[in-house]
């Protein structure tokens, strides 16, 4: 897991907190017979003993979150090799994200339920059905349309932020990074090169070696060295001994 597939996480999970801390509650209506119907979102604090929760809206908000934050996930999965930026414009995947995301909004809205068209009310949610469907016939419910784009537009904002600061941030160490190399004597540049160029051998052939077996360091050419270096014995004075 790569630092923007860990941003998507983080960015998810305060989603899903933001969600369960002003969930949607459902009205308590007064006549009898009368189904309860969408309230708005409290606080769950506020409004947790005395109005009923609406779980089915919830459990789709949640739902569409999980959803995005797989997608976002797996687009981060493909990475440069040996790097940790991956190979993608993070400019044009939230783009993608946002007008992706509107559609299906736009798509399935929410709409109100038929007795709004009969009486003179404020009307209300009943729930989200395909634009052009049998139910398109029905109002659709603007306050939660407006909240649902309002919410995917900061989304889509933050990641923008955030996305370019892990970005700038990567940029000033390599600027770090290639300037202590212009300061550094050739002699050290290729020892350095060299031991960063084994490191990445030892790497493939440990990743590349059988479950449970890895390459023996000890038929290195550096242990072959260490051990002549240590070995100061010859066969004779073992045997002598």
């Amino acid at each position: 897991m790569n630092k923007y597939q860990r941003l998507v996480i983080v960015v998810a999970l305060m989603n899903a907190l933001i969600m369960l801390l002003f969930p949607p509650f459902t009205s308590q209506p007064l006549a009898k017979g009368m189904l309860p119907g969408f309230d708005g979102f409290y606080p769950i604090f506020t409004q947790i003993g005395s109005k009923p929760l609406f779980k089915e809206l919830l459990s789709l908000q949640l739902i569409f979150l999980g959803i995005n934050a797989m997608a976002g996930w797996l687009v981060l999965q493909g990475k440069k090799h040996h790097d940790d930026i991956p190979d993608f414009s993070f400019m044009q995947a939230i783009g993608w994200f946002t007008l992706v995301n509107l559609a299906i909004i736009f798509t399935f809205p929410p709409f109100e339920p038929y007795q709004s068209l009969l009486r003179a009310d404020a009307g209300g949610f009943d729930s989200f059905y395909f634009i052009l469907g049998s139910r398109s016939q029905r109002a659709i419910f603007w306050p939660l349309l407006y909240l649902e784009c309002l919410f995917i537009f900061i989304n889509a904002l933050g990641l923008v932020l955030l996305f370019n600061t892990i970005k700038r941030s990567d940029d000033e160490a390599r600027r770090r990074l290639m300037q202590l190399t212009d300061d550094l004597p050739d002699n050290d540049i290729a020892r350095i090169t060299e031991e960063i160029q084994l490191k990445i051998k030892e790497q493939i052939a440990n990743a590349s070696a059988p479950l449970g077996r890895s390459t023996d360091r000890r038929r290195s050419p550096r242990a072959a060295r260490t051990a002549v270096s240590n070995e100061r014995r010859t066969g004779d004075d073992r045997r002598g001994q």
